[in-house]
């Protein structure tokens, strides 16, 4: 049936002064379906260039990028949504209308989508709030509100663009936990980019470890905590959790605190 998001030999480079600099070569990689797949490494590995052209926002120089068995290179696709670091809520939308603004774009109709949202809401314990703005709400409302607006469209993909690093630990751990729960349950296959070592050995079933510019894949771990939960600290409770972190950590080869 093969892979829900396959990526075959991407490179990209840019131009500069001093000639051109290559951010990423020749990443080889896949997504299976209901999985969760992180990629970890330090700042200039070229994640966040990944993450333009796993969406089609950016065309690689070279390789392809399968969805679902079809060719997506260069093109958006109605199978992935994203959720960035920064949530981009529109304030002058209420919540109900920002999480149902990809609907409206689809052409569903107001009263289906409305519909649609209070279900949502419920499900992400948003009950009585459709109605405020954004600036009336908390860091990790916010952050809530721009998952929902993704996963209401459904799509089967799930792109994550250091969508926590903002937001304070305790807050940044209830959230995890919500997302893995609600992922699971749904059948989503997630694509986590994260600087986090912690974050990805906790969330993922495989991490994609990247070395710096030229970002290349160095290593593909498999991660298993021998836990079902979805509750983060019990995760983290894993007595295989450490021996996970210390082989991201020395794959990298840096400091354990990466910038």
């Amino acid at each position: 049936m093969g892979h829900a998001l396959e990526a075959i030999d991407i490179s990209k480079s840019y131009a500069s002064s001093g000639g051109d600099v290559t951010i990423i070569k020749k990443l080889r990689f896949h997504a299976d379906r209901n999985e969760f797949v992180s990629f970890v490494g330090p700042s200039g590995c070229g994640k966040s260039t990944l993450f333009n052209i796993i969406t089609g926002l950016l065309a690689p120089d070279e390789g392809s990028i399968i969805v679902e068995n079809q060719e997506t290179t260069g093109q958006t696709s109605s199978k992935i949504g994203y959720v960035l670091q920064k949530d981009l809520l529109f304030p002058w939308r209420t919540v109900r209308d920002n999480v149902i603004l990809g609907l409206e774009i689809r052409g569903v109709s107001k009263r289906d989508a409305r519909e649609r949202a209070k279900a949502m809401l419920h499900i992400y314990r948003m009950d009585g709030y459709e109605d405020k703005f954004p600036s009336q709400l908390s860091g990790g409302m916010r952050q809530r509100v721009a998952l929902m607006r993704t996963m209401i469209t459904d799509p089967q993909i799930i792109l994550m663009d250091e969508s926590y690093k903002a937001l304070d630990y305790p807050l940044k751990i209830a959230l995890e936990s919500e997302l893995l729960d609600v992922v699971r349950k749904e059948k989503k296959t997630v694509i986590f980019i994260t600087h986090d070592i912690e974050e990805a050995v906790t969330l993922s079933d495989r991490v994609y470890v990247m070395k710096a510019r030229p970002g290349e894949i160095i290593n593909e771990i498999k991660i298993d905590l021998e836990t079902d939960s979805p509750f983060i600290p019990e995760r983290r409770m894993s007595p295989r959790f450490n021996d996970y972190y210390e082989m991201i950590w020395r794959n990298i080869g840096i400091s354990p605190v990466l910038v």
